[in-house]
């Protein structure tokens, strides 16, 4: 092919406007979420088939109306805000939830996933509706070694959480655990004692969590629990505490006691962030800032700034 006559081609407004049209059709029919293009004034400018199933409303009703008509009032300033926000800040992507009018005119809350794309000049929305997941979705949103809730259950859920505890006028925590010494074991014992030894150590995440919350593996040695209802700092500064002095606790695997720790970065809403990309950013920062002061500790972020 001739690679000059491509380049020429592709800077054709034409033929850029057909292959962006051909991408978009197909994503919009191979997720098995529901999925939308808005447009920057907020219109539906093209939805997938998934939505009468979730929502009661069909494609072609959809399609020209705008996103504002769905959202429940109490929702709406802060979930355009938020979608604004793609657009002024140099966030690529941003996830929220909000109560979706039904065509039955009962509104659903529904999870979402929005990416703005210059290119295109529109919102890219992924939306899920956790009231309709299947066992096979449920299992996907596990993890398969440790049976904790896995990164995509966390993008799910989140939002969702912080939305709550905005309405409620109340504090969430989000703790970025990243365990001490796992690479040492897994690379003496091997990654059978290193799955044993993360299995485990979930469990005793769990065990301090309780009902107070739920912990997610985001994957390798690196955990998020969230507190969806802390009272207060010292609350949550308990609840670290006692996750750290679990995880330092030795283990017996394979016959050989071995010790680990904890380095937590702990995030509050709405102090920390209002939203999930700025809260995992405030606790990731915090989680690196406790390793470099010598590990095996907690921190809040901003402490000891300024």
């Amino acid at each position: 092919m001739d690679i000059d006559w491509l380049i020429n081609e592709c800077n054709d407004p034409y033929v850029l406007e057909r292959l962006f049209y051909v991408e978009r059709y197909a994503w919009l029919s191979l997720s098995p979420d529901m999925c939308a293009v808005i447009s920057l004034e907020g219109q539906f400018e093209d939805v997938n088939t998934h939505w009468e199933k979730s929502v009661g409303l069909s494609r072609e009703q959809l399609q020209g109306s705008y996103l504002m008509e769905y959202i429940h009032f109490d929702d709406r300033e802060r979930a355009l805000a938020d979608m604004q926000k793609l657009i002024t800040s140099d966030i690529g992507s941003t996830a929220f939830s909000f109560r979706f009018l039904s065509d039955e005119g009962k509104h659903i809350r529904l999870n979402w996933n929005v990416i703005f794309s210059p290119d295109h000049n529109a919102y890219f929305c992924t939306v899920h509706d956790p009231a309709r997941e299947t066992d096979a979705e449920r299992r996907a949103y596990r993890d398969v070694l440790t049976g904790l809730k896995n990164r995509l259950a966390l993008e799910q859920e989140l939002p969702g959480i912080l939305t709550d505890a905005r309405e409620a006028e109340a504090r969430a925590s989000v703790l970025f655990i990243d365990l001490d010494g796992f690479k040492a074991v897994n690379d003496s014992l091997g990654h059978k004692a290193g799955d044993a030894l993360l299995m485990r150590a979930a469990r005793r995440m769990n065990y301090v969590v309780a009902q107070h919350g739920a912990t997610y593996r985001l994957g390798g040695d690196e955990f998020i629990v969230i507190l969806p209802k802390a009272p207060d700092r010292g609350f949550v500064a308990g609840m670290a505490g006692q996750i750290v002095e679990r995880l330092r606790a030795p283990y017996v695997i394979d016959g050989q006691s071995v010790t680990t720790g904890a380095s937590m970065g702990i995030a509050m809403f709405p102090r920390h962030g209002e939203n999930m990309a700025e809260l995992l950013e405030a606790a990731d920062k915090a989680m690196y800032k406790v390793k470099g002061a010598g590990k095996d500790n907690f921190a809040f972020f901003g402490d000891g700034e300024g």
